[in-house]
């Protein structure tokens, strides 16, 4: 048994994806659809707007006297630091104490996955991690051009890249069974997410 042990080996791992990873290729419309529908299912609540302008009106009502915890204005997509104007925002740069006030955090995302309705969040200078964490409701942009098929797609694109060390998926609201077997909201993270999905 002992030599049997010691003579023992993985084998190597395959390279590239294993196949139930490799994705027929989808138009983006179908991404849109199945991405939509992933959303409902999570209760996730989304808006999908045609233009740049859509994207920032959208913005601008949904934050309109809300305390914003925010990535930097140069960090958010579609121009949408424009929205945070006139309105009461802490960055990351800020005090813990003042960012954990917000009743809302505002950031873009690195990916969004239409198989399952995640985001993937990469943190980093100008996007802290607190922003989509510490909020009760966090809204998410989304660019069209970032909406991929699902995993195996985003580690492909990623597969040499920095940023990856910081990643975080995010699929729905924060939520826990842990108690009894109680479903709760907002335990761990925000309770509430919202999507906007631009051109």
């Amino acid at each position: 048994m002992r030599q049997a042990q010691i003579r023992a080996y993985l084998p190597e791992s395959p390279h590239g994806l294993p196949a139930r990873l490799a994705y027929p290729a989808t138009v983006p419309a179908a991404r849109r659809a199945r991405f939509l529908e992933e959303l409902k299912l999570l209760g996730v609540e989304a808006f999908v707007e045609e233009d740049d302008a859509g994207v920032r009106d959208r913005v601008k009502n949904l934050i309109a006297g809300k305390a914003i915890l925010s990535w930097d204005p140069d960090q958010l997509p579609y121009g949408a630091g424009e929205a945070l104007q006139g309105e009461a925002v802490s960055f990351g740069r800020d005090p813990r104490e003042q960012q954990a006030q917000a009743d809302i955090g505002l950031t873009g995302c690195e990916a969004a996955l239409a198989e399952t309705g995640s985001l993937a969040m990469v943190s980093g200078p100008g996007r802290p991690r607190t922003a989509s964490l510490l909020p009760l409701t966090h809204i998410a942009l989304i660019r069209q051009a970032d909406l991929m098929q699902g995993m195996g797609e985003f580690f492909e694109r990623y597969r040499q890249s920095a940023v990856l060390p910081y990643l975080v998926f995010i699929t729905g609201p924060s939520r826990t069974a842990d108690i009894e077997l109680s479903l709760t909201l907002g335990v761990h993270g925000p309770g509430k997410l919202i999507l906007i999905l631009g051109p």
